[in-house]
């Protein structure tokens, strides 16, 4: 989920090393602004065509020669909201449960612009609270982090802060992710878990995956890479290699 809190399976240093070979690819690409993905449960846990979890922006700060992340979190008191918060990669890592990352790479006019935008006081505007881990990108009403990122994403190539208008726009610009869910799991899931909020879902159960992130670029002509990177070895996988392990 989107949190950085709670028991990590790997020891610090492991995720100091991992969020090193995070940030040494980007550098080494030359990459100004990035997403990054990792996976807070096992892969053979998530559901069909769900690789990673949480997502955030990566941005390199030439003042440490380092890169920043920019994230949604969900709150720990109350889970059902969030807030925006930069950290580091390690603090990223902390809920890995996978040793591999996701990284979407724009081009290089499209990682100057988003380097700008999430540097300027637009950053935020599109931020909705209220949170679910599976918010249906299509309605307004909630949010997670993939979305918070698409959002973001649109509102920067859109040239717009009006979160209604952009909604409007994804009705016919837009491939999200389904979810297949039996009526038992969508009535269930809830009570498990308060933050698998249904109330802004319809027939079809749509939300944001990195794919969708990933997706919205290409479709906008601003996608430079998409792929996998093995944290242990530091050797680009393609995400087909991935989705064979399951």
């Amino acid at each position: 989920a989107s949190t950085n809190v709670g028991p990590a399976l790997f020891d610090a240093e492991t995720l100091d090393k991992y969020g090193k070979t995070i940030t040494e690819q980007l550098r080494k690409k030359n990459v100004k602004a990035a997403i990054v993905s990792r996976s807070g449960q096992p892969r053979n846990k998530l559901p069909d065509g769900v690789m990673f979890t949480h997502s955030a922006f990566f941005l390199y700060q030439p003042e440490t020669e380092n890169y920043a992340v920019y994230n949604l979190y969900h709150g720990e008191e109350n889970r059902l909201v969030s807030s925006l918060v930069a950290d580091t990669p390690a603090d990223f890592l902390r809920l890995l449960r996978e040793r591999d990352a996701g990284f979407i790479i724009p081009d290089q006019a499209t990682q100057e612009q988003l380097y700008n935008y999430i540097t300027s006081p637009k950053y935020g505007a599109v931020h909705q609270v209220n949170y679910s881990l599976i918010s249906n990108p299509y309605d307004p009403r909630m949010q997670n982090c993939n979305e918070f990122m698409l959002d973001t994403l649109a509102a920067m190539v859109w040239d717009t802060t009006d979160s209604l208008a952009i909604k409007a726009r994804f009705e016919q610009a837009l491939r999200p992710s389904e979810l297949k869910a039996s009526f038992i799991r969508r009535h269930i899931g809830p009570l498990v878990d308060e933050r698998l909020v249904m109330t802004d879902h319809g027939d079809k159960i749509w939300t944001t995956t990195s794919q969708t992130l990933a997706n919205f670029l290409k479709d906008e002509g601003r996608l430079a890479a998409h792929y996998a990177l093995n944290l242990e070895t530091g050797a680009e996988q393609s995400l087909e290699s991935l989705a064979k392990i399951r």
